[in-house]
């Protein structure tokens, strides 16, 4: 017994082991994919012929580009799919020519520039630092494929400066890991680098793919366990009613499962594919289960009350 109850401890330290080491590996494991995606970025330039060349001194983070040139480093943060939109931040540093003067902290702009994205503007005047910026471009998708739903986003990327209203030659850097999406980014410059096309592809990741797959699984065998329940219940014990755990088992099942289903990550509102395919189906099937225990509890009261009434038993 002593022996047993050794084995009995141990099993369960080594079952909590592996779960406790599956979560800190899942943990550890997303931390590296996260930044991985976040330092895999996508350069605009591919011909540095048109930049013109700049010798002076300018800030320490331009002392790596002896150009005249504007960088901007926009990162894809969010994806709201239900206004059909993709979040993107834009950090910008000017170089070159382009700085007035700088301090250990910031570069101020020597003259007026602007940007757009799309159709959205931005104006930095002269003499100031540019600060970060906020926009949203349009996102074309359709999120009734959840969760095989795919998005795509294209922008330009235009830049002005000076009283006259030059173009402005830029660099534009794309990164990104928005929260349960893989990002896929291809970008092209016109030949003098005033313009930047950016083309962004996101589709759902593995874990988010895997653990959605997981909950219609559920979802499918604990609408079957339910049926199989009503059916034991008509076939094989014929002679008994339903008893009172079968018809809570399928009523809780019948009202939890929008809620399992809503657990599905990052998921739009009820009638995507995924409700197409097991939630509609899931509800319908508890709905019959639950019927069928009502209508076998009152088949069986009903029998019961004329085979009393038969025997002169009924009051």
């Amino acid at each position: 017994m002593h022996l047993s109850r050794k084995i009995h401890i141990l099993l369960v330290s080594l079952f909590v082991a592996v779960i406790v080491g599956g979560l800190v590996a899942i943990k550890v494991g997303n931390e590296q994919k996260t930044a991985k995606r976040r330092n895999k970025a996508f350069s605009s330039i591919t011909d540095i012929s048109s930049l013109a060349p700049f010798t002076g001194k300018g800030p320490e983070v331009c002392q790596d580009i002896p150009f005249s040139i504007v960088s901007i480093f926009v990162e894809v943060y969010g994806v709201d799919f239900q206004n059909s939109l993709l979040k993107v931040s834009s950090i910008f540093l000017p170089c070159g020519s382009f700085v007035g003067s700088f301090d250990s902290m910031e570069a101020f702009l020597g003259q007026n520039i602007s940007f757009s994205i799309d159709s959205q503007m931005s104006t930095f005047p002269a003499g100031h630092a540019m600060a970060p910026k906020l926009s949203s471009v349009y996102l074309n998708g359709d999120v009734n494929n959840y969760p095989l739903d795919q998005f795509d986003a294209i922008f330009t990327i235009r830049g002005r400066y000076g009283p006259t209203n030059s173009e402005l030659p830029i660099q534009v850097v794309v990164y990104g890991a928005p929260l349960g999406y893989s990002l896929s980014v291809e970008t092209t410059a016109n030949q003098q680098n005033t313009a930047v096309a950016v083309s962004v592809s996101l589709r759902r990741t593995a874990p988010i793919l895997g653990f959605a797959f997981i909950i219609m699984a559920l979802m499918w065998a604990m609408s079957l366990l339910a049926v199989a329940v009503a059916y034991f219940t008509w076939f094989i014990k014929k002679d008994r009613k339903s008893e009172l755990p079968y018809i809570i088992f399928s009523v809780t099942l019948l009202f939890a499962m929008p809620t399992i289903r809503n657990a599905m990550p990052n998921a739009p509102p009820i009638g995507v594919l995924a409700d197409q395919m097991v939630t509609g189906w899931a509800m319908l099937l508890l709905s019959l289960s639950v019927i069928s225990h009502f209508v076998n509890v009152l088949y069986h009261t009903y029998r019961d009350w004329v085979v009393a009434t038969e025997h002169g038993d009924a009051v």
